[in-house]
């Protein structure tokens, strides 16, 4: 008889624990209330104590610590940097007009040549046998016009032969014009000033017109074209300041500006060619060198917090921004990260206190000690935008550093 009562009893025992068990586990919320009532004193009989901390400000006892930073206020400057190839301002490659043996080439290598400067001269003797030719048959024809003239007014010949000589003469005229013209082809001159390459040919060559003869470059000034993304185009403007690097000379950087901009933006790379001068008064470049191009693009004043204090929950960023000694819940947008420092815009300003560590504990409304940071230096005004070289591209003013060892142990004497 013991043994079926055995049995019943330990089923029975069972059933009640299981009963016990999903009751607690319904009823577990308040549970967790009841116990909190009992740990916190009744309503209206104790006050927080608070304590006076190193600084001297007043600290609630029991309230979380934390460690703040201030908001700092910083430009959203952006560089764009690019790789290009230098040509020169000017440039080209000069050919002969006509054929002939090349009887003085009076230039070399590198030479300086003004604009007009003789550069090659051909044999031109026959040319100006040509000339003298010429000129001789329209003197012949000027002479038979004139005695035409002389007989038409003793009306011993018509008028018609008066306008034939006077034909014969204006196509006189046009032979001489056209042997000048083959004559002065014998000659090359600069088109405009520069600096000649290597020539080709030599003295004594004989050359055609599809010979090349010399280059000619001015390189008083370089452009580099290069792509910029489509985003940046409303923030630039021709005369902006830009600075390139070459291999050439890797410890310098010249300086030059934004001379022109594409007309119109590539709908496959979605770019926009853009065209940087470089002065060369030095004469260092040469046309042909790579350069790294860099364009500082100055953007709008944003509020700067360090890294670790934006915190991420459901799709949505936010800050604990500490009002008075509670914290309140901030939502932000991230607009651009700087290393240690993010960029953010939302209902901050500038010197606001914002909590840096010590957010899992918090909740909105929340009291909070903390140790006041040092107050942050008034940032330098923003320069105004201006195509001149002197004001773009200056990195805005770094936030403050925080001590957080001191920070950290102020709070533990804080927490009493």
């Amino acid at each position: 008889m013991n043994r079926p009562w055995s049995l019943m009893s330990q089923t029975l025992l069972l059933a009640v624990l299981s009963g016990l068990g999903a009751t607690a586990w319904m009823t577990r919320d308040r549970i967790g209330e009841a116990l909190a009532d009992l740990q916190s004193p009744p309503t209206g009989t104790e006050q927080p104590t608070k304590v006076a901390g190193k600084s001297g400000k007043s600290k609630t006892r029991g309230a979380a610590p934390v460690i703040v930073s201030r908001v700092t206020i910083e430009r959203n400057d952006e560089i764009v940097a690019a790789i290009g190839t230098a040509r020169a301002l000017k440039s080209v490659t000069l050919f002969a007009k006509s054929e002939g043996e090349i009887i003085s080439f009076p230039v070399s290598a590198g030479d300086p040549i003004k604009q007009g400067q003789t550069l090659v001269e051909l044999d031109s003797a026959k040319a100006k046998l040509a000339v003298d030719l010429a000129k001789k048959t329209l003197e012949d024809f000027r002479q038979k016009r004139e005695r035409a003239i002389y007989l038409e007014k003793r009306n011993v010949r018509s008028g018609a032969t008066v306008e034939d000589a006077n034909i014969t003469v204006e196509r006189a005229e046009l032979e001489v014009r056209q042997a000048e013209e083959e004559l002065r082809d014998k000659t090359l001159s600069a088109p405009f000033a520069g600096v000649v390459g290597i020539p080709k040919v030599e003295a004594g060559d004989r050359i055609t017109p599809s010979t090349e003869l010399i280059n000619l470059d001015d390189r008083s000034q370089l452009l580099v074209e290069f792509p910029i993304a489509e985003k940046f185009l409303s923030r630039i403007e021709i005369g902006d300041q830009v600075t390139g690097t070459t291999p050439s000379y890797p410890r310098r950087s010249f300086t030059g500006r934004l001379g022109h901009i594409d007309s119109r933006v590539d709908p496959i790379s979605r770019t926009v060619m853009v065209r940087a001068i470089l002065p060369n008064a030095e004469d260092l470049l040469r046309p042909g060198m790579s350069f790294a191009i860099e364009l500082a693009l100055p953007g709008a004043d944003y509020p700067a917090v360090p890294e670790l204090s934006l915190q991420w929950a459901q799709g949505e960023s936010y800050l604990w921004r500490i009002d008075g000694n509670v914290v309140r819940k901030t939502l932000v947008e991230t607009v651009r990260r700087k290393n240690a420092i993010i960029l953010i815009d939302g209902p901050v300003a500038a010197g606001d206190l914002i909590v840096v560590e010590g957010v899992q504990r918090l909740r909105d409304g929340a009291e909070v000690t903390y140790e006041p940071p040092e107050p942050a230096a008034p940032p330098d005004a923003s320069p105004q935008r201006s195509g001149k070289p002197s004001g773009r591209g200056q990195p805005a003013e770094k936030s403050q550093p925080m001590n957080l060892r001191r920070s950290a142990r102020s709070e533990t004497g804080g927490k009493g």
